[in-house]
């Protein structure tokens, strides 16, 4: 179910790109040079955004994918590896996105399974146990943090929510012996094993 009513993120539409990471991206990528189009547009992307100055810089990135600023960049990004940048941000985005906008579904599947792991809350940021508000807040902080401060950290945090969410999936398919919600459960618990991962290559230098 997705969140409404007031617990709703409020996004307004994201300025455009860069034009360094607008040029990147011709008008029918060649599958032959995907893979570097997909490096050259995060790279150029996550360095603006860190050497920028201006907050509003910050804000319009992590708001990208709530209108259609992240659309000309789902084709390079969605097929590259997680041990990639462009990986990783793909599904730091993904997840954020699913957080903003199911933010209700989110909180009661976190509080199941911070009790199945709860070494992770820690790592997660979030208060325990979190509102909607607290969920999305925190998700936009590790975002946030992504690209202004240290990225293997961001991916470790969005990893462990993942990780989380991922076993109180789990935890409430066994209750309700919901198949779709064990499927779900699988995706996510891969995501945050890709995510942490990620973010152990983003911190010894290995994420390109």
């Amino acid at each position: 179910m997705s969140s409404n009513g007031p617990s709703a993120p409020r996004f307004r539409r994201p300025a455009p790109l860069y034009t360094s990471v607008a040029e990147t991206i011709p008008g029918e990528p060649d599958p032959a040079a995907s893979a570097d189009l997909a490096h050259d547009s995060a790279r150029a992307l996550l360095d603006g955004v860190f050497h920028s100055s201006d907050p509003e810089v910050v804000e319009r990135v992590v708001a990208l994918a709530a209108q259609d600023g992240l659309t000309d960049l789902s084709a390079l990004w969605s097929g590259a590896p997680a041990s990639t940048l462009p990986g990783a941000l793909w599904r730091l985005y993904v997840l954020h996105t699913w957080v903003q906008q199911v933010g209700d579904e989110v909180v009661l599947r976190y509080r199941a399974g911070s009790r199945t792991v709860p070494g992770l809350r820690y790592l997660s940021g979030f208060a325990e146990p979190p509102d909607v508000q607290q969920v999305q807040r925190t998700m936009d902080d590790i975002l946030r943090g992504a690209f202004t401060g240290d990225l293997g950290l961001a991916l470790r945090r969005a990893g462990a929510v993942a990780t989380i969410i991922a076993h109180g999936t789990a935890h409430l398919a066994d209750e309700d012996r919901g198949d779709a919600r064990t499927r779900q459960a699988e995706r996510l618990l891969r995501t945050g094993e890709e995510l942490s991962a990620a973010g152990r290559y983003a911190e010894a230098g290995q994420l390109d």
